[in-house]
């Protein structure tokens, strides 16, 4: 560490990369290893059960969605993209629709969408 690098700076000497996007045709627990999630549930609502925001300020993750169903959450954890109080919607039942959420260490927070 210099003598101007901040105490929570990291080196890294690589890449830095996240893991391939999985897809999803049933409810699921989002893993630790998740960020770029997509909805191929057919027939019904697909229900994602989110980690603790608290275990996980500042992780993003990026829902995409392959079929006409809403996606939401098991609990009332997401902040929309117009803010507001958290609810459970993430996504409209609309093939293509997208949205990456942001931990702010309390709620999940959609930060991007369409």
């Amino acid at each position: 560490v210099g003598i101007n690098t901040p105490l929570n700076a990291v080196d890294i000497n690589g890449s830095l990369g996240r893991n391939a996007p999985v897809t999803k045709a049933a409810d699921f627990t989002l893993a630790d290893t998740e960020n770029w999630v997509i909805n191929n549930k057919a027939g019904s609502t697909c229900t994602v059960t989110f980690p603790a925001a608290s275990s996980w300020t500042g992780r993003e993750v990026m829902l995409l969605n392959y079929q006409a169903q809403t996606v939401v959450s098991a609990s009332s954890n997401i902040i929309p993209l117009t803010g507001g109080a958290a609810g459970t919607a993430i996504l409209a039942a609309t093939a293509g629709k997208y949205a990456t959420l942001v931990s702010n260490g309390t709620n999940w927070v959609i930060m991007n969408a369409n």
